[in-house]
């Protein structure tokens, strides 16, 4: 060993390389565009929303004009939460972007109203934030905080936000899923039916990013059911104050052990069944465990993604449209 050497020198300066190693990165995880976690189903409609005639002049409209215009009305009528305001749901955001491997957004609180609200925005100039109702910052657990703003976080991550804006335009209503005829095939009619038919999906891919944020994802169904219980709408902006978890798990025993070929639920089957049957599918499945290496995984059987999306495309019904 050379005494004469400094060690110094041998300690790497380069500001990019500290960059390189201290930016967190999920690149690693996407596949053919999109994300290992997110439902195949929902990359596919939102696809097929993209090359619809008019789609490019109205994203360019909401990302430009309306999503800023809504953040700077935000933003200057919310408290922006921090270690110190709002501590719950900032430090469940830090743990969500952590498990996410995302920046991390702002999150924007607002004075709550009759019904707890919570989403997310992005767009040209606009660095993601989440904004949220302030009875959802302070009544809502920590595992409960961890599932709705790892939900929004997951939209952010897919690029959910533009799409949820377009129910904004004349035309375009959240509910209205009337099949379209072939003279319907372009144009709005469309685009409201295959929005519609994306919203389940989109959930499906939010809810497995709350999953990942969760302490316990196996709790996903419980989680779920309190924050419905608590008020929080879905996305058609309906509330469900009595969901009965029990009744649903029971059903999604009876689903969980069914083969695929003869797996087919009912039409009278809710949105909240079948978000949860979908949610429960994914804790099951490997894909969750390569995110999340510090959970123990089951010792029964771990599906691959390749039979998840199969089984979650019968439970959301989507497959009419792929």
């Amino acid at each position: 060993m050379n005494l004469n050497t400094n060690p110094l020198l041998n300690i790497n300066t380069s500001f990019s390389d500290y960059l390189a190693q201290r930016t967190r990165s999920y690149q690693e995880h996407v596949v053919g565009g999109t994300l290992d976690y997110a439902f195949d189903s929902d990359f596919a409609l939102r696809q097929k929303i993209g090359g619809i005639s008019g789609w490019s002049r109205l994203y360019k409209a909401i990302t430009t004009t309306d999503i800023p215009t809504r953040f700077k009305r935000y933003f200057s009528t919310s408290d922006t939460a921090s270690s110190i305001l709002f501590a719950k749901a900032y430090e469940a955001v830090k743990q969500c972007s952590d498990r996410l491997q995302i920046s991390l957004p702002s999150l924007l609180i607002r004075k709550a109203g009759e019904v707890p609200e919570i989403f997310s925005l992005t767009g040209d100039g606009i660095e993601p934030v989440i904004v949220l109702t302030a009875d959802i910052a302070e009544e809502f657990t920590p595992e409960e905080l961890r599932y709705v703003i790892g939900c929004e976080c997951g939209r952010l991550q897919n690029r959910h936000c533009t799409f949820n804006y377009a129910f904004t335009y004349p035309g375009i209503s959240k509910g209205d899923s009337a099949e379209v005829t072939d003279a319907d095939k372009t144009g709005v009619r469309e685009l409201n039916y295959l929005l519609n038919k994306w919203l389940l999906a989109g959930d499906i891919t939010a809810d497995r990013a709350g999953i990942i944020c969760l302490d316990d994802p196996a709790s996903f169904a419980d989680v779920y059911s309190s924050v419905r219980k608590k008020g929080l709408p879905d996305s058609l902006g309906n509330q469900n104050l009595f969901i009965n978890t029990e009744e649903i798990l029971a059903k999604y025993d009876a689903i969980h052990i069914t083969p695929v070929r003869s797996l087919k639920l009912g039409e009278d089957t809710s949105e909240d069944e079948r978000r949860i049957f979908a949610g429960m599918e994914f804790t099951g499945c490997e894909i969750l465990y390569i995110w999340r290496s510090d959970l123990e995984r089951p010792t029964t059987h771990i599906s691959n993604k390749q039979s998840l999306e199969i089984r979650c495309e019968i439970i959301a019904q989507t497959e009419d449209v792929l």
